[in-house]
């Protein structure tokens, strides 16, 4: 039976409609990584070819940063054992300009910002079959690189994504994520903080832990849990298998998340693509962090306590595996053929 569902925090739509699906396992795309070589002498992401772009920063193994300034040095070629690096985007859609705004009848604002990659080693070693040594590794990075951008007092917002697969948009199959730091804070991420602080002013709760509660009491949703971590099916799904990862502990901000949390986040993230790599074989998909934006350089935030008290961090994943039609684009409204208790069932092998 069709349904329509509503998101409790954006207060957007979705259409359920199991009718016009087919079975989970019908919806395996294509492996994404299938027949792709461990290191390919062509990709400019993939060691020996470092020298095709000028790195921000690499990151061994153990942790060690090595700076632009120390690959330029003397050590040069000393750095080669990285596990990660960080580059500009050849092709980014942000730059550092002369910063300008415009208000008339229209608004304009310049595109003044960073777009980064951040790259892992291997060529065909997806996040799902990275050791959670190296997911750690990663997670500790993204909030390395938050920290740092914060200290720029023209960035409003740093948004990290990941891109798996040529049907999520990713140019190059290369394992990497990217970070796209924004002078504003995008319209998404204001309509989710804005749907967090009015159910905190009505219920003096935040939506995200009380959707933890109601989803812990309901289960049919729940994908994978840990001590400190839930991964549900979101109840309003846009598409098939679109999952979240939640905090259990509330905080409004991922670099704030403590060493225990940082570990169990890691574990938790890779279990949870490993479900969908093995159940989907290994499907394009995009994920996601939706954080608070940036503190000022003052200590101070941008948006109030009430406000930080209200909103929850949390990780979406989204499989690419159905694509939006003329309904879709007309009404803004998504239309699902798997119910998310349907895609949780098929994720923890219960059907």
């Amino acid at each position: 039976m069709s349904e329509f569902r509503q998101n409790p925090i954006t207060k957007n739509w979705v259409l359920i409609a199991p009718a016009r699906g087919k079975r989970p396992d019908q919806y395996k795309t294509y492996s994404v990584m299938s027949g792709v070589p461990e290191v390919d002498e062509k990709c400019v992401f993939c060691p020996g070819n470092e020298h095709t772009n000028s790195d921000i920063l690499r990151i061994n193994a153990n942790g060690k940063i090595t700076t632009q300034s120390d690959l330029e040095s003397k050590r040069k070629g000393q750095a080669n054992d990285w596990e990660i690096r960080i580059i500009p985007n050849k092709f980014g859609a942000l730059e550092h300009t002369a910063v300008y705004r415009h208000k008339e009848f229209y608004i304009s604002h310049s595109g003044d910002g960073d777009h980064q990659v951040i790259i892992t080693r291997k060529h065909n070693e997806p996040v799902a079959l990275q050791s959670i040594v190296l997911v750690e590794l990663t997670i500790r990075t993204f909030i390395e690189r938050i920290n740092t951008l914060a200290l720029h007092p023209e960035l409003a917002y740093v948004q990290i994504f990941h891109n798996h697969g040529r049907d999520s948009g990713a140019s190059i199959i290369h394992p990497h994520y990217q970070l796209i730091a924004t002078p504003i804070v995008p319209p998404h991420i204001h309509s989710e903080i804005m749907g967090c602080y009015h159910y905190y002013q009505a219920h003096k709760a935040c939506i995200y832990c009380d959707i933890i509660k109601e989803e812990l009491l309901v289960k049919d949703r729940v994908v994978y849990e840990s001590e400190r971590f839930i991964v549900i099916s979101a109840y309003a799904s846009r598409s098939p298998f679109e999952t979240w990862i939640l905090p259990k502990k509330h905080g409004a901000r991922f670099e704030d998340m403590s060493e225990e949390e940082i570990k169990h986040l890691s574990f938790v993230l890779k279990v949870t693509l490993g479900q969908l790599y093995t159940k989907l074989s290994d499907p394009p998909l995009n994920f996601y962090i939706h954080n608070m934006p940036l503190r000022k350089q003052d200590g101070g935030f941008s948006h109030s306590a009430e406000e930080e008290e209200a909103y929850h961090w949390h990780l979406t994943i989204f499989p690419r595996i159905t694509i939006w039609a003329g309904f879709e684009f007309a009404t803004g409204i998504p239309v699902n053929p798997i119910p998310p208790e349907v895609s949780t069932k098929f994720l923890k092998g219960e059907e």
